[in-house]
């Protein structure tokens, strides 16, 4: 899932794939192009928890972009239906499976600002809010926004967000 990932990266991933959509006119003329992309292989997670995490994610993930008359792409939305993301202690063996199912958009503005939001059920590395260390679990929306320059300007989340690593502890 696109925000499994580092908080403090947030800002470099929504800037890297907004670079992407190249800001131009939100009219589209053209049919909207979809992926589906499958889940990713299993990933160690050393840096997170006080021990390694192993992740799978069950599932894939269904992107549309949306581009104007000319073909740029302006808007991407990514849906994960009926994902699941289990995180199992390496060394202990306790596993704990979540739903991750949700939504992602990306938006290109004019000015070159962008923003996006993850909405939903989902896991990020360290909190995406603060920076603090753990595997976040998302229950809601975290939004951000970027300056022209890729700078993050803002990151707010509404809903709940847990340190699974406590639970993982065991």
């Amino acid at each position: 899932m696109k925000h499994l990932m580092r908080s403090s990266a947030i800002g470099a991933v929504l800037a890297a794939v907004l670079v992407a959509l190249v800001v131009a006119p939100t009219a589209t003329a053209n049919k909207p192009i979809r992926e589906v992309i499958p889940a990713p292989d299993d990933r160690l997670i050393t840096d997170q928890c006080p021990f390694p995490v192993l992740g799978h994610i069950e599932g894939s993930e269904i992107d549309t972009t949306f581009t104007d008359k000319t073909g740029n792409p302006v808007k991407l939305l990514g849906v994960f239906p009926g994902n699941t993301l289990t995180l199992t202690n390496v060394g202990s063996g306790k596993s704990l499976t979540v739903p991750a199912t949700g939504s992602f958009q990306l938006r290109a503005n004019p000015d070159g600002s962008s923003a996006g939001k993850v909405t939903g059920h989902g896991a990020w590395l360290s909190n995406p809010v603060t920076g603090e260390p753990g595997i976040w679990y998302q229950s809601g929306q975290v939004s951000a926004t970027l300056d022209a320059e890729g700078n993050t300007t803002s990151v707010t989340s509404s809903g709940k967000l847990v340190d699974l690593c406590p639970q993982l502890a065991a």
